[in-house]
């Protein structure tokens, strides 16, 4: 694999690059067509399911995205559960809930277009915790990258005394491996986000994916907006993921 050359790269960003700056997609719910149907390029079909949607205004009752892909050998490889303001709301028409494979027969044969998951019925509803116990067994889950929320609504202190819960439900599943991940920090507040230093200030002792201290002075390019990083951070984030799950 490779990773992409975004206009933090270059002057002449690749044409997929909408992967990770959704607004060249046209708009959201454009984004999660193509990005689905990028996933899908060249392998099994079905090998990427968006279970997404978001309204022109957006509204976080009314918007989903919740994906499932897995490679060629057919395994679901890697989930993605969108969390706002711990909350995940999950659909009988995907997984843990539905095969990913459906045959025509099936009563989930149907599932809604990426991006047109507006008339969707959430069969679970369930804050960060309630989702661990529930529903990652169900989904064979093996190491999750875990946070409550939007860091406005959850600071460090709530994350913090999360990493207790997470704990505990490690010690129950010692088969699933939880990380905590933190948001990138906001691009005005790089230095002051970044002395935040997650690892060494939680409550309980977890593996954690700080996303704050290691962008601290990047440049302002390297956002395509605010709070959103493009494709170099995104390359050093991966590669600290796989550091963690993966330790030479």
């Amino acid at each position: 694999g490779r990773f992409m050359k975004c206009q933090d790269y270059s002057t002449e960003p690749e044409k997929g690059c909408y992967i990770i700056d959704e607004r060249t997609a046209g708009s959201w719910n454009e984004f999660y067509k193509k990005s689905t149907a990028m996933i899908e390029e060249g392998g099994h079909v079905p090998q990427s399911l968006c279970d997404c949607y978001r309204p022109k205004q957006f509204n976080p009752a009314q918007t989903y995205e919740n994906r499932f892909v897995r490679l060629n050998r057919g395994d679901i490889e890697l989930i993605y559960l969108q969390n706002f303001a711990n909350e995940i709301r999950l659909s009988e028409a995907y997984p843990p809930f539905s095969p990913f494979a459906t045959n025509a027969n099936s009563s989930m044969s149907e599932r809604c277009t990426p991006g047109e998951c507006h008339a969707r019925k959430d069969i679970f509803v369930g804050d960060t915790n309630r989702t661990l116990w529930e529903i990652l067994p169900l989904l064979n889950a093996t190491d999750v990258f875990v946070n409550l929320g939007w860091e406005s609504v959850f600071p460090l202190d709530s994350q913090s005394n999360f990493t207790c819960d997470m704990e505990g439900f490690m010690r129950a599943h010692s088969n699933i491996k939880l990380y905590l991940i933190s948001h990138p920090p906001h691009r005005e507040k790089q230095y002051e986000d970044a002395t935040h230093d997650w690892s060494s200030k939680l409550e309980c002792k977890v593996d954690v994916l700080d996303r704050t201290f290691m962008t601290m002075g990047v440049p302002s390019s390297w956002y395509w907006d605010q709070q959103h990083v493009l494709s170099i951070l995104n390359e050093e984030y991966d590669h600290r993921l796989i550091e963690l799950m993966c330790p030479l």
